[in-house]
């Protein structure tokens, strides 16, 4: 996902672009003429969606949920937590995420970036929430889920 990321801040880099062309590609290649069934009727043309060429869910509410949730993962290895207790690292993303929740988002809700002067963690948390339409799992359960604990 981390070339969709590129391709909406507007900065793909070849990789991303060979990405791209390929599925396009696939998309373009998939198409095929309706042939007849037995009975002679004829059939209607199948093709590939453009989504599944991309490697992306048919949902766009699943592509933010999984962008969201790479964001807060990213954010739970900055945690002074040791990794071998996943449980208190949920715990410890979930209070990141309420302090942030909490003042940072509520100044920072009409930037289209965070500012560059954003500790390396509220910067995944502000990416994380823009990628949640402005929201974040509300219970440590939730997290735990998220880091597979």
């Amino acid at each position: 996902m981390n070339w969709l990321d590129q391709v909406l801040s507007g900065t793909p880099n070849d990789e991303t672009l060979d990405h791209l062309r390929r599925a396009f590609n696939t998309w373009l290649k998939s198409t095929t003429r309706g042939g007849r069934n037995a009975g002679g009727k004829v059939m209607r043309a199948s093709s590939l969606s453009l989504s599944r060429c991309l490697g992306l869910p048919e949902r766009p509410e699943s592509v933010r949920i999984k962008r969201r949730d790479a964001y807060l993962l990213q954010a739970s290895l900055l945690l002074t937590v040791d990794p071998s207790r996943p449980w208190r690292m949920a715990c410890a993303l979930h209070k990141e995420t309420k302090r942030f929740m909490s003042h940072q988002w509520l100044c920072w809700c009409h930037l289209r970036h965070p500012p560059s002067n954003a500790s390396d963690i509220d910067r995944l948390l502000f990416l994380a929430t823009q990628a949640g339409g402005g929201t974040l799992p509300k219970t440590t359960r939730s997290y735990a889920l998220i880091l597979k604990v």
